[in-house]
């Protein structure tokens, strides 16, 4: 029996790069698919309609929808679509996302709202609205897209020359910050049902990033491989009643590899220093610079 045989999922997102991937697997395995993306090509053709044409030609289910899910009207009317057209609602992958590089001062406020709206508020509207369905059920697989993006690795002080990997943008970091932030706490609110949460962080040549180089962060060695295809069958399980015990982790996948993190404000793996009585700017002074590094490189 397939993995994912009678769930009903759906992909915001859906009609190109990484979630066209996912959305192509799970009907590959026995789920039947809604596709929501506003994308349109330059000859007016729904990226969404098309990867539901390519799924039902393979033999699968598919249904296409054009909601914008940065609004509440649209995040719901996607769902209820979903819900009418196949019955019920078991996985919601957020995929749906947009990126504009520039520095901080030079993003313009509607740069700002844009990137945050689609992926912040679109990742919010799109749980909101699924989840009443999922908690009648009470069951229910959210997948969120968050990225390495949402936080960089600097020089341990001003002091030290090192090359900087440079963010899209700080909007972009900003509204994956908040979405691991949503994902982690979203788990533990729905901790005692019968639905999970966990955050993806993906690394794969999409039409948002389109560079095939090799990306080398937070000490993850460069990806055999940066297909999007090679990260859907990590969805697929996560999506599965076989990851029923498994919420609120942050999981990075890409080619071959995989990573499941830690707590990431987990004591262990930092550098705690414990005073009994209040510190003084001096003895920071002398503390700091071995606790974070500095002048060791």
């Amino acid at each position: 029996m397939p993995i994912l045989d009678g769930q009903v999922a759906l992909v915001t997102g859906g009609g190109r790069g990484l979630g066209r991937s996912i959305a192509h697997a799970f009907a590959a395995h026995g789920a039947v698919v809604a596709i929501d993306d506003v994308y349109r090509d330059e000859n007016g053709v729904a990226a969404a309609g098309a990867t539901a044409n390519e799924i039902e030609a393979a033999g699968g289910k598919a249904l296409a929808l054009f909601e914008d899910v940065t609004t509440g009207d649209g995040a719901r009317a996607m769902v209820e679509a979903t819900v009418e057209r196949f019955g019920r609602l078991d996985i919601l992958v957020t995929c749906a996302g947009n990126v504009t590089r520039g520095l901080l001062h030079e993003l313009t406020e509607q740069q700002w709202d844009s990137l945050i709206n689609l992926h912040l508020r679109g990742h919010f509207l799109s749980c909101k609205m699924a989840l009443p369905h999922m908690l009648e059920q009470n069951s229910g697989r959210i997948i969120t897209v968050g990225s390495r993006g949402a936080f960089f690795q600097v020089p341990a002080s001003k002091k030290i020359s090192r090359d900087i990997r440079k963010p899209p943008s700080t909007a972009y970091s900003a509204a994956k910050a908040g979405i691991l932030g949503m994902s982690t706490t979203l788990a533990v609110e729905l901790w005692e049902t019968g639905i999970t949460v966990n955050c993806l962080l993906p690394s794969a040549t999409t039409q948002l990033f389109p560079e095939t180089g090799a990306r080398m962060v937070g000490g993850v060695p460069a990806s055999a491989s940066l297909d999007p295809d090679d990260i859907a069958p990590t969805v697929v399980y996560l999506a599965s009643p076989d990851a029923a015990d498994i919420s609120g982790k942050i999981v990075y996948s890409s080619g071959g590899d995989l990573i499941f993190y830690g707590d990431q404000l987990d004591v262990r793996g930092s550098r705690m220093i414990r005073k009994l009585g209040r510190w003084t700017p001096e003895e920071l002074q002398e503390i700091v610079p071995s606790m974070v590094g500095a002048g060791n490189e």
